[in-house]
């Protein structure tokens, strides 16, 4: 059984993620992973560098971006009365690119969100934005950050299906995609056996991912150090702020299969989904000087 990881961000992600798309690219290479998708928050400004490492190791590349979103709700986040809660920021969708059409939606879709944004990074698009630009694109579910874990948390399982609905009627029924991660947390998982439901009666296929922001373990303390430079704190007081773990590195096949072994259809949607983008995006082959002129 193969794996594909379809959802990194790298250092272009506004500070969430600690490591560069060509670092992630040489980490998948050395895990011979056929494929791997960079999704960075709100933006693509890694995927020159990106693909062009990608192509030069023989490692098919795929892009998208998480797209901040208003009308889900904000994200799922700790009581208030918790030290170092983070305030409330709006859901996001990752999308991922299968045609021409979806990348020049997903780049109008930023290009709205980034000239009515007051400060940098705080831009979101409303629903029909999105379903304006929804032709051409897959959304997944999300992790944390997504709207099926702000919706359970913040709604209950019934708006929480009710939510993942109206994504299969913006995006298509083929193009709806429920994520699942697990980082050993307690909460996570209750959401997945919750997520699962969704999608049996849905249905809706299950995706399995590890919410990448950084290539190998120790890299996570990279991404603490940005996570405190996010926040204006320091790390010794930044508290819950910072990741629980070091799990959301890349992970080889053999780890994914293991930690999926329950549900090995959401691994083996990994590399269904990957050839579905690639054999859809034969209408162009990346460059550097391409994507810079389409964005």
């Amino acid at each position: 059984m193969k794996y594909v990881e379809l959802h990194c961000a790298s250092a272009f992600s506004f500070l969430e993620g600690a490591s560069r798309p060509e670092d992630l690219v040489s980490r998948a290479k050395e895990l011979e992973q056929p494929a791997i998708a960079l999704v960075d928050r709100d933006g693509v400004y890694g995927a020159p560098r990106f693909h062009m490492a990608a192509k030069s190791v023989g490692i098919q590349p795929h892009v998208g971006a998480e797209i901040s979103v208003e009308g889900f709700g904000n994200l799922a986040r700790p009581p208030s009365w918790m030290p170092n809660s983070f305030p409330a920021r709006p859901v996001r969708l990752p999308l991922l690119v299968k045609s021409r059409t979806g990348y020049q939606n997903l780049c109008r879709l930023m290009t709205r969100d980034k000239l009515r944004e007051k400060e940098k990074g705080t831009g979101t698009a409303n629903l029909d934005e999105v379903a304006e630009h929804a032709e051409g694109l897959v959304c997944l579910t999300g992790g944390e950050e997504g709207v099926l874990a702000a919706s359970l948390s913040n709604k209950g399982f019934e708006d929480a299906r009710k939510d993942i609905e109206l994504l299969t009627t913006i995006f298509g029924r083929k193009n709806v995609y429920v994520e699942l991660q697990r980082h050993c947390h307690v909460v996570e998982e209750r959401r997945n056996q919750a997520a699962v439901r969704i999608g049996e009666t849905l249905g809706l296929p299950l995706l399995a991912t590890n919410g990448v922001r950084y290539a190998t373990a120790p890299e996570r303390e990279i991404l603490d150090v940005f996570t405190c430079i996010r926040n204006h704190c320091k790390l010794e007081t930044a508290g819950r702020l910072l990741e629980r773990n070091d799990e959301r590195h890349l992970r080889s096949t053999e780890e994914m299969v293991q930690l999926f072994s329950d549900l090995p259809q959401a691994i083996h949607n990994t590399l269904e989904l990957s050839a579905r983008l690639e054999k859809e995006k034969r209408w162009i082959r990346f460059s550097e000087s391409a994507l810079k002129k389409d964005f």
